[in-house]
């Protein structure tokens, strides 16, 4: 009995990123329904992973979402995401010396600001979901990095009045790079 292995533990990992979104889609009012050009994202996650299954909470703001050449009413803008997620990784015993793999998926909020021109602000909140992946490698014991690629989409249609001709909808792709803080 001395001899059997004990389960692994279950770790907590920080994880600030900073990254960047790409590939929006909006249904706003001055804002362009296509967005393909990148902006930079900031945020921070925390991460209870065991064995296989973890859950997170992620935390994202990007700045200047709809400013730029593509919305020239747009003078100020930014998207805050809040997430909880489930996580499936590779097992640790798998992974341990290596890149370890994993899933993650989950809803929050979404939160939308931007300010025009002509001195019309626009305030959203609505429901998100968030699918996507990555890997993290441990460099030492406690410090490493991640890799992580979310896609984010609006799941509720409601219609606030003056800030969309249908429904109220907004989808992106985020790509961040993290330092992984294993505690």
């Amino acid at each position: 009995m001395l001899g059997a292995a004990q389960p692994a533990a279950a770790e907590w990992q920080v994880k600030p990123f900073i990254g960047g979104t790409y590939g929006g889609d909006t249904t706003f009012l001055f804002v362009r329904q296509s967005d393909n050009h990148g902006h930079v994202a900031f945020g921070v996650s925390g991460l209870w992973l065991g064995e296989i299954f973890g859950v997170e909470g992620d935390f994202g703001h990007t700045s200047g979402f709809f400013d730029g050449t593509d919305a020239p009413l747009v003078v100020e803008s930014g998207v805050t995401t809040v997430t909880g997620n489930v996580v499936v990784a590779v097992p640790r015993r798998l992974a341990q010396y290596t890149l370890r793999p994993y899933f993650v998926g989950g809803a929050g909020m979404m939160h939308i600001r931007y300010d025009t021109v002509l001195g019309l602000q626009t305030l959203s909140n609505l429901q998100v979901m968030d699918l996507g992946g990555g890997v993290t490698g441990f460099l030492t014991p406690h410090i490493g990095v991640s890799w992580d690629v979310r896609y984010f989409r609006s799941i509720d249609r409601t219609r606030e009045a003056g800030s969309s001709f249908t429904s109220e909808h907004l989808s992106f792709w985020r790509l961040n790079m993290a330092l992984a803080i294993r505690l």
